[in-house]
């Protein structure tokens, strides 16, 4: 099911796949993976990642970081209340909804 979808991510660039080489289609998204897909689908715009991770549980070194940092510096995601992210949690579809309103009804 969604074969053409997922070629397409792939085609485009957005969605990379595992190491493996494998998709893995019936896992869920983590937050810090829909952050890239995010970035890759705007065309990964140049853009410097700060020193230091708005979010207290983001290190500078962790995989997506400058995908997380971007999407904040475009206001695409606020992160939570505490001030984390929390990348390694499965998105939900009310956050991915508001990623993507975001991105398309920018506020900047």
């Amino acid at each position: 099911m969604y074969y053409k979808e997922m070629c397409w991510l792939s085609s485009k660039g957005i969605a990379t796949g595992w190491p493996d080489g494998t998709y893995r289609p019936l896992d869920n998204v983590n937050r810090d993976a829909m952050a890239a897909f995010m970035y890759r689908y705007n065309g990964s715009p140049a853009y410097q990642a700060p020193g230091s991770s708005p979010f207290s549980d983001v290190v500078t070194s962790q995989l997506f970081y400058k995908e997380m940092a971007w999407m904040q510096s475009q206001g695409l995601s606020t992160g939570w209340p505490d001030g984390t992210y929390r990348p390694v949690t499965a998105i939900a579809r009310d956050a991915m909804a508001a990623f993507l309103y975001r991105m398309e009804n920018p506020t900047k």
